[in-house]
């Protein structure tokens, strides 16, 4: 049987040629395009949780309504409103902050946590002036919990906690202020307190917003520029699991009312987008997957017309209905396999070149693919699959073929 598939196949080597060459494209199409932007979208991934870390704990947003003030009376029905109370809660720090160190020590999902506090100033240089937000970490720890220091063009989080009155700032920002290394600079916060800083080093993400609004420095810098002494806005957490992360963070928000939010419930405008990004990925791998078997279709649609009389002396040497249909799905199966071998072959080969190409973006120097098992098995899955689909009609329409319809119709 599997003689007499080859058979047929190589009695039109041309079409069978140029079909091997579509499923070839095909599949090969399917890992390279596949292998971009899985990796892509996973270097984003980890970019975004190396920065920001795994879990993020916040003050709830609370906002102040109509009942939540009319509460406190006694008889609110005496009271009438000109205009009703809104707007939202003054307080926008952490609350109980060693309950929370108890309770992440105690949780062996959480690897290390780092709190933070953020206020709001404009910074200065005596001719320029823009508004930044002043971000206060710990050194011991920040650097445990996300990967901040490999953005770090000059200097490094320790001298944070060995000057006083120290600041990183974004390498543009510091060009638009039009100063250096070790400069002073004016930080002026809402309650009209003017302070002057040190530069201390720089630092280059490569993310405008980032590295133009934000200024690092130590919690304890923050708190006494600030009056806040004791204060924290948030507290960022490193799990072992970035998948469980979700979970982890469910659990933790039973504990206290603060707002935790894992690094997908926090981005899901991002993951929308990725979603968005995986449905364009699947209408290109059916298309990929309909010229795959498309071409199938055709060639053996082709071989079952022109081999009728071959079929025919097949039946009458006693080959039933189903040996003739097995015989052309074991074309298809031929051509299924064979090409979609070289075509993962091809397109590993060429995602390993596309791997080498340099790019300009900070923290990518060169292109990133996925080097994922799944993306080849479900390739070859795919194309294998579809062959047998596209095989099915033509073997079908061979196996009703009787010998005595063929002989009259050749009459």
């Amino acid at each position: 049987m599997w003689y007499l598939a080859l058979k047929h196949l190589f009695s039109r080597k041309a079409q069978t040629f140029l079909t091997l060459i579509g499923i070839i494209i095909g599949s090969g199409g399917y890992v390279v395009f596949t292998a971009i932007q899985l990796g892509f979208q996973s270097f984003m991934v980890e970019r975004l949780i190396n920065r920001t870390g795994s879990i993020f704990i916040s003050s709830r947003d609370e906002y102040i309504t109509k009942n939540s003030v009319e509460k406190t009376f006694a008889n609110p029905s005496l009271y009438h409103w000109l205009k009703e109370p809104s707007g939202r809660k003054e307080k926008s720090t952490i609350m109980h902050i060693k309950k929370w160190e108890e309770i992440l020590r105690r949780f062996p999902e959480v690897v290390s946590y780092s709190g933070q506090l953020s206020k709001e100033a404009i910074i200065d240089s005596g001719t320029f002036s823009t508004s930044v937000n002043l971000n206060g970490i710990d050194p011991k720890r920040y650097g445990k919990v996300t990967n901040f220091e490999e953005y770090i063009t000059k200097g490094s989080l320790q001298i944070l906690s060995q000057e006083n009155n120290s600041v990183l700032i974004g390498e543009p920002l510091m060009k638009y202020l039009g100063i250096k290394e070790n400069g002073i600079v004016n930080l002026t916060f809402s309650d009209g307190k003017t302070v002057p800083v040190r530069i201390v080093g720089t630092y280059n993400t490569g993310e405008r917003g980032t590295d133009n609004r934000s200024v690092i420095a130590s919690i304890s810098t923050v708190q006494k520029l600030t009056n806040s002494i004791g204060e924290l806005s948030s507290i960022i957490l490193k799990v072992e699991d970035i998948n469980q992360a979700a979970a982890v963070a469910n659990k933790l928000s039973l504990f206290t009312p603060d707002k935790v939010e894992s690094w997908d419930q926090k981005n899901e405008n991002f993951l929308s987008m990725t979603s968005t990004q995986d449905m364009v990925r699947n209408i290109t791998t059916i298309s990929f997957i309909l010229i795959v078997a498309f071409g199938i279709y055709n060639i053996l649609n082709m071989v079952v017309n022109q081999k009728k009389r071959e079929i025919a002396i097949l039946r009458s040497y006693g080959y039933s209905q189903k040996d003739i249909i097995f015989l052309f799905l074991i074309q298809g199966v031929i051509l299924g396999v064979i090409g979609a071998f070289m075509g993962l072959l091809i397109g590993a080969g060429l995602s390993a070149k596309i791997e080498t190409i340099p790019t300009a973006g900070r923290g990518m120097s060169h292109m990133v693919v996925s080097w994922d098992v799944a993306i080849y098995a479900k390739g070859f899955l795919l194309v294998v699959g579809s062959s047998l689909l596209a095989s099915f009609f033509p073997a079908k329409n061979a196996g009703k073929l009787s010998p005595v319809e063929i002989i009259r119709g050749s009459m």
